[in-house]
């Protein structure tokens, strides 16, 4: 009788070595240069971006300085390191599916930004896009501002008491509550709480260091959302904290879908969720509570790391640069003479060194570290003479193109002049640059929120140097705690809870 078990072994060693041998010297990509074993195998990027946490994007540069701008990162994926043909790739004619392989790690395809057939997205996008215009944003700012007037009342009474503020935990939890009030009509109240809304935090960074991991084995988030409560606290208290906190958002989706109507449309302001609940852009199956509850989870998590991420980065360097900070209050001091009057955003773009320090700070920060892999399902794509198949996915990161010194000299340091005309002015300089700033990405998968997150970066920066000028300084911060040593999509820094780092933190001086 034959053995069974030999048989299927050997059936799968043979499998295993035609694949290789296919990957290796049949597959259309074989042309395109890179190091074999990412040509092989995923298991060469999860080696970096698992066991060595989020560095595959830092190796990727290291193939471009080896092989040139095009490598092949994966089985069926190139790399593309060229600032000038980023716009061509990433534009609003080419409707490219995103990569299914490098977005897995999402967990869950339903929110728009996720969503990875570009049909799809598109009607996904019209309906949500509205909500997130300069007309929308406009009006929503006075909540925008009011928020940020409570943390600075909060820096305040820190102030009182000589506490040092974190505020790279306190920047997280204002863009919650904006972002929260924004999407179901109820902040989540991260400003009020003690603990600056660390364990908030936690339980997100905990998701974004699985996700390399997720993106290796997409049931993995299926499966941990799926075990009881107990279980996962005791195979994974991380895990627990992403489920305790998907909970609640699902929770506040619901509690606003079954709302009285009345008392949400009285609101001064668009309610995302609600809107889209109703909207006939959207047709039926688009409008059930799970996708819109997964659309809030994706809006939340949008909304609050990255412009909190870019806020904390900015206000750093602004502080360890003092010839910026006194040349910013100067102008602010002059512009805005009641510093408990602060204008729009609208106003506040205009203000020239302003606007410098906001594009410079934004540039600095990247936004997404990630390569936003893209792949064309019909059409074969051509970069120089290398013919890329359909079908392949193709990506980019922003890093590359911000710390292009062909584009932006001295790359690495944080010039906010760079963006202004010699007398100071905004003028083409700024208009050219403006093409390679790409903290929002680009194209017709560009970042919905843009309108939002500057109307909070201006608001925020402006408030916080205007009522507090020469009173605020550093406490204990050095470069090393804000600096993005991790790819999670967005470039991440060292944990902030003194384990590795301690994130932003500064002093404000009792007022005289």
């Amino acid at each position: 009788m034959p053995d069974y078990g030999i048989a299927t072994v050997v059936a799968l060693v043979v499998a295993s070595a035609a694949g290789a041998f296919y990957r290796l010297y049949l597959h259309p990509l074989t042309h395109i240069p890179g190091p074999k074993l990412a040509a092989l195998t995923h298991w060469y990027e999860a080696y970096y971006d698992v066991v060595k946490k989020g560095q595959y994007i830092f190796e990727i540069g290291r193939m471009h300085e080896k092989y040139g701008p095009i490598v092949r990162v994966g089985p069926n994926e190139v790399h593309i390191l060229d600032s000038e043909y980023y716009n061509q790739l990433y534009n609003m004619t080419n409707r490219l599916d995103k990569y299914d392989y490098f977005y897995s790690m999402m967990g869950n395809p339903l929110a728009t930004f996720g969503t990875i057939q570009a049909d799809v997205h598109r009607v996904r996008r019209i309906a949500l896009g509205p909500f997130f215009s300069s007309k929308a944003v406009a009006k929503f700012y006075p909540q925008v501002q009011s928020v940020v007037d409570r943390l600075t009342e909060r820096m305040e009474l820190c102030a009182e008491k000589a506490e040092p503020i974190p505020l790279f935990y306190a920047y997280r939890c204002m863009t919650v509550d904006i972002i929260s009030e924004y999407v179901f009509a109820h902040q989540m109240g991260l400003l009020d709480r003690a603990d600056w809304g660390k364990y908030f935090y936690s339980a997100w960074r905990s998701l974004w260091e699985l996700s390399p991991t997720t993106r290796q084995f997409p049931w993995m988030i299926d499966v941990i959302m799926s075990m009881p409560r107990w279980m996962t606290k005791l195979t994974d208290p991380r895990a627990l904290e992403v489920v305790d906190m998907f909970a609640e958002i699902d929770h506040q989706t619901e509690v606003l879908l079954n709302s009285d109507s009345k008392a949400v449309e009285a609101q001064p302001h668009p309610t995302v969720i609600w809107e889209l609940s109703k909207s006939d852009a959207l047709p039926p199956q688009e409008k059930t509570p799970k996708r819109l509850a997964v659309e809030a989870n994706s809006l939340i998590a949008a909304g609050f790391e990255t412009t909190g991420g870019t806020l904390t980065l900015m206000t750093y360097l602004v502080l360890s640069h003092p010839n910026v900070y006194q040349k910013l209050l100067a102008e602010l001091e002059q512009a805005i003479p009641d510093p408990t009057k602060i204008p729009g955003s609208l106003v506040l773009e205009r203000l020239p060194y302003l606007f410098a320090v906001v594009k410079e700070s934004l540039r600095v920060s990247v936004g997404a570290y990630s390569r936003l892999s893209r792949v064309n399902r019909y059409e074969a794509m051509r970069y120089k003479q290398y013919n890329i198949p359909a079908g392949t996915a193709i990506g980019m990161s922003a890093l590359f193109v911000a710390h292009d010194e062909a584009i932006f000299p001295d790359a690495l340091s944080f010039i906010p002049e760079r963006w202004l005309e010699p007398d100071g002015s905004i003028g083409a300089t700024a208009l050219r640059l403006e093409h390679y700033l790409l903290a929002f990405g680009k194209g017709a998968r560009g970042c919905v929120g843009i309108n939002l997150a500057y109307a909070e970066l201006y608001s925020v920066l402006t408030t916080v140097v205007r009522r507090f000028g020469n009173r605020l300084e550093l406490y204990k911060t050095e470069e090393r705690d804000i600096e993005a040593v991790h790819d999670y999509f967005a470039g991440m820094t060292r944990r902030p809870d003194g384990s590795e780092g301690n994130g932003l933190r500064v002093l404000v001086k009792k007022q005289k």
